[in-house]
């Protein structure tokens, strides 16, 4: 199988990345950008560009997919149930390989799929990848648990910019693997390049793996520390969701992430099959810093 000719859907702060990647990957890649018509982003000379209407209906999305080896999905998460759109497509367009937007978290625990529905959507699009193998279309899923620099400049890891409070949880020496978009976008291009070894697989990957400690000790001036323990924390969290305060949902994706994890030593762990360059904490730190608005 070589996968040459590429479409690509979304193009945010991941996507703007992958298609630099693609671009510059050594494999010389055939480009293709799909865009929405409401769209106002811009992009090089050298990609074509394919419109279709924002509701991405059935046969436009088979028209612009025919042709095309493999379409890379880096919509948010917000569009995240436009993929079974794409994957049906895929299949009738007879695309060989289907890489979705499955970017984050591995693990999803039972009571976050059911206080934040969106995330039931991302287990239930790589299932229906599984299902489709049958019909003739391969995928790669590549996860990396959390975006360290969006996490450090939203407040994601609980340090709020504003008022320079962090809630600590648990001591905040627990670490998980974290990864950066840029080294995110290089695993999706490096995936392409090696195609027949990572079809029909999930890759684990990370840049390094940290901790809320870490990051404080890291980061410039004073801060209000809160020390919180994590099973209140959460249970306040959840019940903050359940009567319809949307600004604790972040809380509940952390909360999944806080509690550690280690993947070096997993079969699906990736690094070393897509020969991964990675980015250390410092290195990864200065370039995140950049991006607060404090």
């Amino acid at each position: 199988m070589t996968l040459n000719r590429v479409l690509l859907i979304g193009a945010g702060n991941l996507g703007s990345l992958i298609l630099k990647h693609l671009q510059a990957s050594s494999h010389k890649f055939t480009i293709t950008v799909l865009s929405r018509e409401s769209s106002s982003a811009k992009f090089p000379s050298s990609v074509t560009v394919t419109k279709v209407p924002d509701a991405y209906p059935h046969a436009q999305l088979v028209e612009a997919f025919k042709g095309h080896d493999v379409v890379i999905s880096a919509v948010s998460m917000m569009g995240m149930h436009q993929q079974f759109k794409f994957i049906d497509a895929a299949v009738e367009a007879k695309v060989q390989r289907y890489i979705p937007t499955e970017y984050g978290l591995d693990d999803l625990p039972d009571w976050l799929t059911e206080l934040r529905p969106m995330f039931r959507n991302k287990h239930d699009v790589r299932d229906y990848c599984f299902e489709k193998e049958k019909q003739g279309l391969s995928w790669t899923c590549i996860v990396c648990n959390v975006f360290f620099e969006m996490g450090i400049q939203s407040g994601f890891f609980q340090f709020d910019w504003k008022t320079r409070k962090v809630d600590l949880i648990d001591g905040g020496e627990t670490k998980w693997p974290a990864t950066t978009l840029d080294t995110v976008a290089i695993a999706v291009v490096r995936a392409l390049e090696k195609d027949e070894a990572t079809k029909n697989r999930l890759l684990l990957i990370q840049d390094f793996r940290t901790s809320q400690k870490e990051i404080l000790d890291a980061l410039p001036g004073k801060w209000e520390v809160e020390n919180v323990k994590y099973e209140p924390w959460l249970e306040q969290a959840k019940d903050r969701v359940r009567s319809g305060d949307d600004s604790a949902l972040p809380k509940l994706t952390f909360a999944s992430v806080v509690t550690g994890a280690e993947w070096e030593d997993r079969k699906e762990f990736g690094n070393k099959l897509l020969d991964l360059p990675t980015k250390s904490f410092k290195e990864a730190m200065e370039e995140a810093l950049k991006g607060v608005q404090s």
